[in-house]
């Protein structure tokens, strides 16, 4: 709507990961999906133009899973809270390569440990922008190979 480049392609609801241009084509099916660490989930498509933060946006998915989160189980209680802190640690230039590591292991334990879908999807939008637009957070991109 905003006639800007799109940048990245929500799919799945508010906890589906971002595809970047290179994944653009990705057939809209579960197995397709699950290898791209991704996932359909109510079938939502949001779409960001070039304009979006994506660090942002993880942020916001950590933030959500704050205010949405039952209290019932502790990787998604904490881990969200903890999320929100490291994510503000990284892009605020504070020990970033210790606090993304520290992030990553947070969203493992939250991918693994969560009693539900809440605390287990909240980091596919985390790990997907970290993962495809490093820039944003003030990270150097992975080297392609």
């Amino acid at each position: 709507a905003s006639g800007r480049p799109i940048r990245a392609v929500q799919v799945g609801g508010p906890l589906g990961a971002y595809l970047h241009e290179g994944q653009f084509d990705t057939p809209l099916d579960y197995e397709a999906f699950a290898a791209i660490s991704a996932v359909l989930g109510h079938g939502g498509i949001v779409v960001h133009d070039d304009s979006v933060n994506m660090a942002d946006m993880a942020r916001y998915a950590m933030e959500f899973c704050v205010e949405e989160s039952c209290g019932k189980c502790t990787p998604c209680r904490i881990g969200s809270t903890r999320g929100v802190e490291v994510i503000d640690r990284i892009v605020n230039d504070v020990q970033k390569d210790k606090n993304t590591v520290l992030l990553r292991d947070l969203c493992d334990t939250m991918v693994y440990g969560s009693l539900c879908a809440m605390g287990g999807m909240t980091p596919y939008p985390v790990l997907s922008s970290l993962n495809h637009f490093p820039e944003d957070f003030g990270l150097q991109p992975a080297a392609k190979v």
